[in-house]
Formats: structure tokens, C-alpha cells, sequence
């Protein structure tokens, strides 16, 4: 199945694109398991795992959620 990760702000929002106000997200590709997905972005992304698909950046500057394609378009 295809993933996706939409960032996060440091507040847990999710981030836009300032003109189109589009989520910003970053295609994580196909994987086996979401936690393959998670994985696999965590090393894309340089980022660890939080919580359940939340994958945090470091010193605080938010991170990325982590979604499949049924997800994402639910959002």
C-alpha cells in the first residue's frame, strides 16, 4: 500500500503551503506494514518514531504524521 507523511508543527498542527494552502506532504512510497512505512520515512525524513505514526524531528521542530493512501484522501 502507498504512504504518505504530512507535516507537523512544533504545536501539532498540520502544516500548509502558505499560497495554496495545500498540506504539505512528503510521498514515503509502498510498504508491506504501516510500520514499515514508518520506518522507512523515519529514515527519509530523519526523524524517530513517537507515537502510532507520529514521527517527530529533532530539537522540536515538529514532525510528520504518517498515513496510507485511505487515509490521506479521508483528510
Amino acid at each position: 500500500m502507498m504512504y504518505f507523511a504530512i507535516a507537523l508543527c512544533p504545536t501539532g498542527s498540520m502544516r500548509e503551503h502558505p499560497k495554496t494552502h495545500e498540506l504539505r506532504t512528503v510521498e514515503v512510497g509502498e510498504c508491506e506494514t504501516k510500520q514499515d512505512a514508518i520506518d522507512n520515512a523515519c529514515l527519509q525524513l530523519n526523524c524517530r518514531q513517537l507515537f502510532r505514526g507520529v514521527i517527530g524531528r529533532p530539537k522540536g521542530q515538529g514532525g510528520y504524521l504518517v498515513l496510507n493512501a485511505q487515509e490521506y484522501a479521508e483528510v
